[in-house]
C-alpha cells in the first residue's frame, strides 16, 4: 500500500476520533445536570386498606387545630392518589374503588382531611400539586448561598434581653408561609412544637438538599450541645452546625463556641459553613463574618430571614 494512502487513512481516523470526542462532549454539556429532580415531599403512610368501594389512607402527618389549611389538604389528597396508583401498579385488585378517604393525625388520633371521589371506578382525577418551595428542583436553587446578603438589625444589649429562664420558645417569634408549614407537616414535623434541629433539617430537605449526619473532624459537635450536618445541593456542600438553646442556659451564643467553630473552619476550610441557633447573637459575630464571609451565624435575630429565604421565588 503506498505511503500516501496510509497517511490519508491515518488522517481520516484521527479526524473521525476527534469528531466523536467533540460530539460526546457537546452531548454531555447539553444534557448535563442543569436540573435535578425535586425531592418531592411525600408523607409517610401509616395505614392503607380497602373495604368495598372505598380506600382509606392514614398519613403520619401532624394536623393543626381546626380545619386543615387548603395547601396541606391538597398535598395530602394528591399523595393519597399516588398511594393508590402505586398499589395498583403492584397488580392489587383496586379497580372497584370509587373514593379515597384521607386521614392525618392530631396527637395519636386519626382525623379526616378530605375525600377524593373518583370519576369512574379505578380512574384517578387530576388534583393540583401545590408548589411548596419555588424552584426547589433546580440544581441552581441554593437559598443558603444568599444568606450573606440578608439584612440584619443590630441586636439589643444583653441587659435588655429576658433572663435565660424566661427566654421564650423561638416558635413565638417566627412566621411560616402556608407552603413551608405544609412541607414540614408532610415530613411529620409539627412546626408549633418542633425543636430547632427538626425545623432546620425539615426546611433543608424540603428545598432539595441532601442532608447527612456528622462532619469529619468536627470536634465542636461533641458533648451534646451542638449537632453537625452536611447539606449538599448542585455540587456545593454546606456545613450546618445547630446549637439549640436549653432551659436555664445563658440566652446569648457563647463566645467559646464561636471561636471553636471558627478554629475548626480554618483547619478544614469547607466551601461554606453555618452556625444556626435560637440564642441571641453577640456583637462579636459581625466582626467574625466580615473577616470570613464564608461563615454565617444564624442567631435568634436572623431566624426569620433564614426561614424567608426558602419561600422567595
Amino acid at each position: 500500500m503506498p505511503v500516501v494512502v496510509v497517511l490519508v487513512l491515518l488522517l481520516l481516523v484521527v479526524a473521525v476520533v476527534g469528531l466523536v470526542v467533540v460530539v460526546v462532549r457537546n452531548t454531555q454539556m447539553a444534557s448535563g445536570p442543569a436540573e435535578i429532580g425535586p425531592e418531592q415531599v411525600r408523607p409517610v403512610v401509616l395505614e392503607f386498606h380497602v373495604k368495598g368501594d372505598e380506600a382509606t389512607v392514614l398519613f403520619g402527618v401532624p394536623l393543626p387545630e381546626g380545619e386543615p389549611d387548603p395547601v396541606l389538604k391538597e398535598l395530602l389528597l394528591h399523595a393519597a392518589m399516588d398511594v393508590l396508583r402505586e398499589k395498583r401498579s403492584h397488580d392489587l385488585p383496586l379497580g372497584t374503588v370509587k373514593r379515597i378517604r384521607v386521614f392525618g393525625r392530631r396527637g395519636q388520633e386519626p382525623v379526616e382531611v378530605g375525600v377524593v371521589e373518583l370519576p369512574e371506578e379505578g380512574e384517578l382525577p387530576e388534583v393540583r400539586v401545590p408548589e411548596l418551595i419555588p424552584r426547589a428542583g433546580l440544581a441552581g436553587y441554593d437559598p443558603l448561598a444568599h444568606l450573606g446578603e440578608m439584612e440584619v438589625t443590630v441586636p439589643p444589649t444583653v441587659a435588655e434581653r429576658p433572663p435565660a429562664e424566661k427566654l421564650r420558645p423561638f416558635h413565638d417569634e417566627i412566621r411560616l408561609t402556608r407552603e413551608l408549614e405544609a412541607a414540614l407537616r408532610a415530613q411529620g414535623i409539627d412546626p408549633e412544637a418542633a425543636g430547632l434541629e427538626d425545623l432546620v433539617l425539615g426546611l433543608l430537605r424540603a428545598a432539595g438538599y441532601q442532608v447527612s449526619v456528622g462532619v469529619h473532624g468536627f470536634e465542636i459537635a461533641k458533648g451534646g450541645k451542638a449537632h453537625a450536618y452536611t447539606a449538599r445541593k448542585g455540587g456545593t456542600e454546606t456545613i450546618v452546625l445547630i446549637v439549640p438553646h436549653a432551659e436555664g442556659e445563658y440566652p446569648e451564643l457563647d463566645e467559646q463556641m464561636i471561636n471553636r467553630f471558627l478554629v475548626w473552619f480554618g483547619q478544614t476550610s469547607p466551601e461554606r459553613a453555618l452556625l444556626i441557633t435560637d440564642k441571641y447573637g453577640p456583637y462579636l459575630i459581625y466582626e467574625k463574618e466580615r473577616r470570613e464571609p464564608r461563615c454565617r451565624f444564624i442567631t435568634r435575630e436572623r431566624l426569620q430571614s433564614f426561614i424567608d429565604s426558602f419561600s422567595l421565588a
